[in-house]
């Protein structure tokens, strides 16, 4: 019988925003019978969010299925979730068997101070950019804090060099730091939560790439020490996945129980294709200009590898729009696939069983790592409207709409970079700081605004041009405010004056000219 108890589905430790605001910790099962009384899970940072998450759809996964759409209905009309059944055995934190995501057999590694599960308290070759934590430093966790952590840190901890089980220091960056993982928010935390359950039936292969040997890993054996190397199982198997051998120290502190040590070695390695087996992310690939030349002739387009999306500062996931939102259409070999989940959703909208209307949104998370992929330097969440009515199939128009318009902020935002560099290089001055931040993070409102304007076109039957101008004029009026601003920002006077003019005025020429092109385009082909 182990002295200390903490257990995931009895305890309170997922942090939850009620619908009134307030806020609150729940235990795994208290968390889905009430999620329709909950707003959202909020964690401290947004990879623990996305990480918790992850977590939660795998529990609910193997609580409820859905084996089908049908199923999935039938929770989606429900009032409430259903009380799951659990193992309760398989989530103890402290067990010295089956410790929740921990690898017993490395409890005889020499612990480290429990900042190293928290990043922006990481400590050795896992510091973080700003961070002057020294690894003397005493750091306590409520069993809580330390299951929230580890949850996360087995979806982000960056790779680098780990304290080694023997020789093996080498760790792989965790899965999630390769990707935006790609979230759609509902009203209340039961919306979210369903919107983002696939229906799961391994026996049948479902969701692709999953067989019957997947399981989460709370259902598994505890692993080996020894760092490895393999495939997931499946989707649960990919939700938790288990990139590091971790094993928590609780102690007794004054009549409550504290983590203040932990072991963290490597772990698994994940193998295989990320657009084959990871659905909470958009993936594309560049297409080249030209196909393959046969005898003269052109044969089909080649493409680059896959990859997942990423967020990038200041520029916006929404200039992703078309690969988060759309399907491609047509016959054309595909060079992007949106979020699978997306797919799931498109049918139910289809089916009539979520509204046609209904506007939800895409809640983007990421994490910046340095080059060497050992160092966090910041984490990141966006926001894209998600109207459903863009998620159907067969809506010809939307993707040149969206293309289109993304393309007119690229070419302005390269314009407004142009008109900078152009003076500069007369003066051999810096480069001017703020125009990026001027114009691409004021875009992001605008942009779900024509999404939102967009959809009910295309569901109305009417045309999309009026949704088009109003970008346009939102791009015009912002691009325009950050030129001046430019042009104002320091005191010009005598030549630098009339070059920052001349630079100005030929923005401006560009910018009437790139509107007046797009318009032209996109009127070609609607009619």
């Amino acid at each position: 019988m182990n002295p200390v108890r903490f257990n995931l589905t009895e305890q309170p430790w997922l942090p939850v925003v009620r619908m009134d605001g307030t806020r609150d910790e729940l235990d795994l099962v208290e968390l889905l019978t009430d999620a329709h009384l909950l707003r959202r899970i909020l964690g401290q940072t947004p990879p623990m969010t996305a990480a918790l998450h992850r977590l939660v759809l795998a529990f609910m996964h193997r609580a409820y299925g859905p084996a089908s759409e049908v199923e999935w209905a039938e929770l989606w009309r429900a009032e409430r979730l259903p009380t799951p059944k659990v193992l309760a055995d398989r989530f103890e934190l402290f067990d010295a068997e089956r410790p929740f995501l921990q690898c017993p057999a490395v409890a005889g590694v020499a612990a480290s101070s429990a900042a190293k599960l928290v990043p922006h308290r990481a400590v050795g070759n896992n510091t973080t950019l700003f961070d002057h934590t020294t690894a003397s430093a005493e750091v306590r966790l409520t069993p809580a804090e330390a299951a929230r952590w580890l949850v996360t840190l087995q979806a982000y901890d960056p790779g680098g060099m780990k304290t080694p089980y023997r020789k093996d220091k080498a760790s792989q960056a965790a899965p999630a730091n390769a990707m935006g993982m790609v979230l759609v928010e509902g009203g209340t935390l039961k919306e979210t939560l369903l919107l983002n359950l696939m229906p799961y039936c391994p026996d049948d292969e479902t969701p692709r790439s999953t067989g019957v040997d997947d399981r989460p890993a709370w259902e598994a054996a505890p692993p080996g020490p020894e760092p490895d190397q393999r495939h997931p199982e499946g989707w649960t198997d990919l939700l938790t996945w288990p990139a590091r051998r971790v094993w928590l120290v609780p102690r007794q502190i004054d009549g409550s129980t504290y983590v203040d040590r932990v072991v963290i070695t490597p772990g698994t390695r994940l193998a295989g294709e990320p657009q084959d087996q990871e659905w909470m992310a958009a993936h594309r690939r560049s297409k080249s200009k030209k196909g393959r030349t046969t005898k003269g002739r052109s044969t089909k387009p080649t493409y680059g590898p896959w990859y997942p999306l990423r967020l990038q500062e200041h520029r916006g996931i929404w200039r992703f729009s078309q690969e988060l939102l759309l399907a491609p259409i047509g016959s054309e070999e595909r060079h992007w696939q949106r979020p699978l989940t997306l797919d799931h959703v498109a049918r139910m909208v289809m089916d009539g069983v979520i509204p046609r209307h209904a506007v939800y949104t895409l809640r983007v998370f990421g994490q910046q790592l340095d080059s060497k992929g050992s160092v966090v330097q910041q984490s990141l969440e966006e926001t894209v409207a998600m109207p459903v009515a863009l998620l159907r199939a067969d809506h010809p128009v939307a993707g040149p709409v969206i293309g289109r318009s993304i393309e007119l902020a690229n070419l302005i935002g390269s314009a407004l970079n142009q008109m900078d560099r152009e003076h500069r290089a007369q003066f051999k001055a810096p480069a001017a700081h703020g125009l990026d931040l001027a114009y691409w993070p004021l875009l992001s409102r605008p942009f779900d605004a024509l999404l939102e304007a967009l959809a009910r076109a295309l569901e109305s039957g009417t045309s999309p041009v009026p949704a088009a101008r109003g970008w346009d004029r939102e791009v015009r009026r912002i691009a325009t405010e950050a030129a001046v601003r430019w042009a104002e920002g320091s005191p010009r006077q005598g030549r630098n004056l009339e070059v920052a003019g001349q630079c100005y005025g030929q923005f401006i020429d560009q910018l009437n000219g790139e509107i007046n092109a797009c318009r032209g385009h996109l009127a070609g082909y609607i009619e």
